[in-house]
């Protein structure tokens, strides 16, 4: 999954910073040493699998504003493959790790849902495209760390396994050149590329956020009469 021109290779640089965090954070360090609390972990896929349901929301939507036809269909088939991995998630992995469903998004989760559908229904399509293509792009790339660096017996396994797969380079690869194609010319640059570097943050923050909630139960816990 590289840039596949001028302009994405921009947009990767731009949030090569948020990147780093990214790798290098506590979520994402223990998950691959297999040391991360299950409190972490429970509130990170619980929520995916809310998220998950807007992400696929807001990949319609830019599918039904798609000019191209090529496009379109494109980000149809991202909505349902989205719309399958939630129920995999939802049906499968809940019931192997023992895990409740989530029912209200976090406030982390919901701020990146809802930035995800206003720029899906509202921002140039272009800039639309961009908001999305993190979800994706630096979401695998990180994915790529935590895959290389994963230990054995790693009692998540399972759900790194989830990070696999050449459909989902397949597709991550066709986003950025769809992102490439729209931008490069297009008058929006700017707002595409805050765009994308927001996206990050949000990605940022939601491994925070799943890390912390660990922290505040054990300080409940530790804080007990």
């Amino acid at each position: 999954m590289q840039a596949v021109g001028t302009f994405t290779k921009e947009l990767w640089e731009a949030a090569f910073p948020l990147y780093q965090q990214l790798i290098s954070c506590r979520f994402v360090t223990e998950l691959v040493a297999g040391t991360l609390s299950k409190e972490s972990f429970s509130h990170y896929l619980t929520q995916d699998i809310l998220y998950l349901k807007k992400d696929a929301e807001a990949l319609g939507m830019v599918a039904a504003r798609s000019q191209n036809d090529t496009n379109r269909d494109f980000f149809k088939r991202l909505e349902k493959d989205g719309l399958e991995v939630e129920f995999v998630l939802r049906d499968e992995y809940l019931k192997h790790f023992n895990l409740q469903e989530a029912r209200v998004q976090s406030k982390a989760f919901a701020d990146y849902s809802n930035f995800l559908l206003s720029h899906a229904q509202n921002s140039p399509i272009e800039v639309a495209y961009a908001a999305l293509l993190p979800c994706f792009w630096v979401y695998g790339a990180v994915a790529n760390t935590i895959i290389q660096k994963n230990v054995s017996s790693n009692p998540y396994q399972k759900f790194i396994d989830t990070y696999t797969g050449d459909e989902y380079q397949y597709y991550t690869q066709k986003f950025i050149e769809i992102v490439e194609s729209n931008s490069v010319e297009s008058e929006h640059k700017v707002q595409v590329k805050e765009a994308f570097v927001e996206a990050c943050k949000h990605e940022l923050a939601v491994y925070e956020e799943s890390y912390d909630i660990a922290l505040n139960l054990i300080v409940k816990y530790e804080n007990r009469p």
